[in-house]
């Protein structure tokens, strides 16, 4: 009967050592952000034309904090151990946000809703994203509806943008920095409406 109790906290024990290895060696989740590229010359006085960003909208898919990629045409991976470092609707809006600064020359563009309305807005963009993934080292897709309002939400002009960019690697690395010039190449879009509005 000693010898059956002694088997069974052997096998016990040998579980629990076993188990607190496989945890010991699982790796932390490596955390992304998008990069916002802001341009030194823009700091000081607020001037420029006034320009509100939102709301943004993202498919079920990827309003989470795993990075989606694209397996087949029809089969996405979530990643366990790559991950947003903020929720990615946050982190896309204020990226195109801070391009808009850039390529209109401006310190007036916030992100909508904002706190503080002070400033009147003369343009205003909202966004709905359709699709925002690709697959390592491949292509990553963006494609987005956007509506561009002026003053009192007067509609100016909607447009769907469908943007490609190839993966220079085959990591999430690589993939972030294609899925940052997607968001260049709409913002890129957005200020050529607003400048030809203007």
């Amino acid at each position: 009967m000693s010898n059956l109790i002694y088997r069974i906290t052997a096998i016990i024990l040998a579980i629990g050592v076993l188990t607190m290895a496989g945890c010991a060696t699982t790796p932390p989740p490596t955390y992304f952000q998008l990069e916002e590229p802001a341009n030194v010359q823009l700091s000081g006085i607020e001037r420029g034309v006034a320009v509100g960003v939102g709301p943004l909208n993202l498919p079920a898919y990827l309003d989470r904090p795993h990075i989606v990629t694209r397996a087949t045409e029809h089969r996405l991976e979530l990643s366990d151990f790559n991950r947003w470092a903020e929720p990615l609707k946050d982190s896309m809006l204020r990226v195109i946000a801070v391009n808009l600064s850039n390529e209109l020359e401006t310190t007036r563009v916030f992100a909508l809703p904002r706190r503080s309305p002070v400033v009147p807005i003369e343009f205003k963009v909202e966004i709905n994203v359709a699709r925002f993934d690709g697959s390592l080292g491949g292509e990553v897709v963006l494609v987005a509806r956007w509506i561009l309002l002026g003053k009192e939400d007067q509609l100016i002009s909607t447009k769907v943008s469908i943007i490609r960019e190839q993966s220079a690697g085959s990591d999430y690395d690589a993939l972030i920095k294609a899925q940052n010039k997607t968001l260049q190449k709409l913002s890129n879009e957005i200020a050529e409406a607003i400048l030809t509005n203007n």
